[in-house]
């Protein structure tokens, strides 16, 4: 009965990481962390799409950020020079809480508990801490004046996949302990006395 639960326990476990890792994912490549309210003008982690019609021009954050800073004559509300810095951070931080969900789940999966310097959901969840900072910061200092966007589908999967996250490496790291020693084994051998 225990042994079925615990294959239970690991196989949810497995999922829900799986799913996280899934979100965070889609938010590393997708272009509506930060969306227009006519869908023209969309922004990804590191890029960002300008629409007119059917045609889309795609340029880099820290370029955008600079254009706005000559058009606005460095007015420091209209652009900030920590926004495209926090999208390759938050980039980064989503690609290793996925690369660690993904490789705990397997690890539960495979019912494989190797004793690690650092085990893959602390890597999962420490990226998920540092990807949360990075990724309110990125959009809190959008370039712009106040309504030119507003967060988009991207930034709400990000947030579904951080809670899931959190939740799904604890569960993984439980399930990934590697076993115990039994320090006591052989300490009252009469054999030694």
């Amino acid at each position: 009965m225990t042994e079925q639960k615990s294959t239970d326990n690991g196989r949810f476990a497995a999922l829900v990481g799986l799913a996280a890792a899934t979100c965070f994912v889609f938010a590393v490549l997708s272009h509506f962390w930060l969306v227009n309210a006519s869908g023209d003008v969309r922004f990804g982690l590191r890029h960002n799409l300008q629409c007119a019609g059917q045609v889309c021009a795609k340029d880099s954050n820290a370029h955008l950020v600079e254009q706005v800073k000559q058009m606005s004559g460095n007015a420091p509300d209209m652009a900030s020079d920590v926004f495209a810095p926090m999208g390759w951070a938050t980039t980064i931080a989503c690609a290793l809480a996925a690369l660690g969900l993904i490789t705990a789940a397997a690890l539960a999966l495979s019912r494989f508990r190797p004793t690690l310097p650092i085990s893959p959901s602390t890597v999962a969840l420490l990226s998920i801490m540092v990807s949360l900072i990075t990724g309110c910061v990125f959009v809190a200092t959008k370039p712009g004046g106040p309504g030119f966007v507003g967060v988009g589908l991207s930034f709400w999967v990000f947030g579904a996949g951080a809670v899931a996250g959190i939740a799904g490496a604890q569960m993984l790291a439980k399930i990934n302990r590697a076993p115990d020693p039994d320090l006591m084994a052989d300490a009252m051998n009469p054999d030694d006395f």
